[in-house]
């Protein structure tokens, strides 16, 4: 068995706290990883790992000898970089996550990153679930927030604004909306994820307030709120990623464009390395240009 090969699975499981995950991100089987970790602790002839039904960590002696092999990894990728030159071809497994609201953004850029990189295996994961990248040995996540997490690496690729909206039929119904504080007086339609807010916040020059709002509709995907918008079924907060051609269509309309109601930045992050793949640099760049071409603030106002 390939030492070298038994290393860096030793290192995974170590990163990720996970046999699976490391398995995952190696694309090989658990089995085999256990077989890696054998072959290491009978090299070495000492116990490497601690092992619960939760968690894996390192022994004292498996902590000194993971940083050993950080270290050695590194020199060796590092080694290999320098003699490829920069001609190395993307090619592998790549794991991607991203929400449920993304899929058609990606659906759009993914033939144009398999016809530049036939040789790599690409699999997309939608959800809004919190993902942790990490030990679930994701390559790269794609992540719309107003926070960036800290265990991740990347960057910031847009952000997208976001209105208060409402459909034409709704709006010739029950007449428009002069001032925020009139929301309370129509049914609201909401994202719940995390967890669904009974407010929304408006700001104007230098003055800031939260309406609170009756809220009809909850829902963990943006999917049922606008289309229950346009629908006429209520007024809803969405972004631009959302419903920016919604808006330029005049299927919906911005209730309140004077006031700024919140935004979210969209990241494209992968987990801390020293090196990172060329698989995973080529995915992020094609992202970036796929999604905002123009490299403005907002491509979807």
């Amino acid at each position: 068995m390939n030492t070298l090969d038994s290393m860096r699975a030793f290192v995974r499981i170590v990163e990720f706290g996970s046999f699976a995950a490391a398995a995952r991100n190696l694309d090989i089987s658990p089995a085999m990883v256990t077989k890696h970790v054998a072959h290491l602790e009978k090299r070495i002839g000492a116990l490497l790992l601690h092992r619960t039904t939760r968690k894996v960590r390192p022994t004292e002696v498996g902590q000194a000898y993971f940083e050993r092999c950080l270290a050695l990894l590194s020199d060796f990728e590092a080694a290999e970089s320098e003699a490829s030159a920069g001609v190395t071809t993307p090619r592998g497994p790549l794991r991607v996550t991203a929400p449920n609201e993304f899929s058609p953004y990606l659906g759009q850029m993914t033939a144009e990153f398999l016809k530049l990189y036939p040789e790599v295996n690409l699999s997309l994961d939608f959800s809004n679930r919190f993902v942790n990248v990490v030990e679930e040995g994701y390559d790269v996540a794609i992540r719309i927030s107003a926070s960036l997490d800290s265990s991740l690496v990347g960057r910031r690729i847009a952000i997208s604004r976001a209105h208060i909206v409402a459909s034409p039929s709704y709006i010739d119904r029950h007449g428009p909306l002069k001032d925020p504080q009139m929301l309370a007086e129509h049914p609201c339609l909401s994202y719940g994820m995390p967890s669904a807010s009974d407010e929304w916040t408006f700001q104007k020059a230098d003055e800031t307030k939260k309406i609170r709002i009756n809220n009809k509709l909850v829902s963990t995907r943006a999917e049922p709120l606008i289309l229950a918008a346009r629908a006429g079924a209520g007024i809803t907060w969405l972004p631009t990623f959302v419903c920016g051609q919604d808006l330029r269509e005049g299927k919906l309309i911005s209730l309140f464009p004077d006031h700024h109601v919140g935004s979210l930045e969209v990241y494209v992050l992968h987990p801390h390395r020293r090196f990172v793949p060329t698989k995973v640099k080529a995915f992020i760049n094609v992202l970036a240009k796929s999604l905002n071409p123009g490299e403005v603030e907002d491509p979807w106002a």
